[in-house]
């Protein structure tokens, strides 16, 4: 069983973004990450980290999903 370790909650005007939802990236401890879309789990979400405060793979994918969403 894996558990949710990290959330990034995509903020902008994305295409694909309804009012009052968001694109929000789950990264587990394992390193597996799930795009999503919806409110975010806001009540289940512990403090908030800095970018650069998280480990580097998270960095990686959180960088590589934002790129895509942003067609950078």
């Amino acid at each position: 069983m894996t558990t949710e370790r990290y959330t990034a909650v995509f903020t902008g005007l994305l295409s694909i973004k309804k009012p009052g939802e968001y694109p929000y990236l789950r990264v587990n401890a394992e390193g597996p990450c799930t795009l999503h879309r919806g409110e975010p789990p806001y009540e289940s979400m512990g403090r908030e980290i800095s970018f650069p405060d998280l480990p580097e793979e998270t960095r990686q994918a959180i960088l590589k999903v934002y790129k895509d969403l942003w067609q950078l």
